[in-house]
């Protein structure tokens, strides 16, 4: 018997769907500069490392699809905050949000916005929070994922376990 036929062969799956993603509304706080509110068609795509199991797979897509798409879901047409933000005060009340940056203020209905436990909405944080959305909805399944949310096509960033 081979050295490989004496462990568990391992796999990566991939998804990514164009049906996959979510538009919202953000503005970053880049270099102490608070960008223009603006918005993105965000596409997030999933890879699965891990070993391949007695019935021949890693996972099965249909629940790694279904773990993305309610990731996705939470930030789907809605203006997204970062709480952990030291530039931004943020305050609700009312129904509303209010996001004051600078000499800028910002009133939202609270029903519109998402409020993120992360410091920016780069996509950089947006896949580390996507990630541990996916992370919760599939357990503790024994293997590795990478979340990668791109803004516009190329343009992204990927988050890791």
């Amino acid at each position: 018997m081979s050295a490989r036929e004496t462990r568990d062969p391992a796999a990566t799956l991939q998804l990514t769907r164009a049906d996959i993603g979510f538009a919202a509304a953000h503005f970053s706080v880049l270099e102490a500069r608070a960008e223009r509110l603006h918005g993105h068609n965000y596409h997030v795509s999933l890879r699965v490392s891990g070993a391949v199991r007695a019935d021949g797979t890693v996972l099965d897509f249909a629940e790694l699809k279904h773990a993305l798409r309610v990731a996705c879901a939470e930030l789907d047409e809605r203006v997204l905050l970062p709480e952990r933000s030291p530039a931004l005060r943020i305050r609700e009340s009312d129904g509303e949000v209010e996001v004051v940056c600078d000499s800028r203020r910002y009133v939202f209905p609270a029903a519109d916005v998402r409020r993120l436990p992360i410091v920016n909405t780069t996509c950089e944080c947006l896949a580390a929070f996507l990630l541990d959305v996916v992370r919760t909805g599939l357990g503790d399944r024994q293997v590795r994922l990478e979340v990668r949310v791109e803004e516009s096509p190329g343009q992204g960033a990927s988050a890791a376990e």
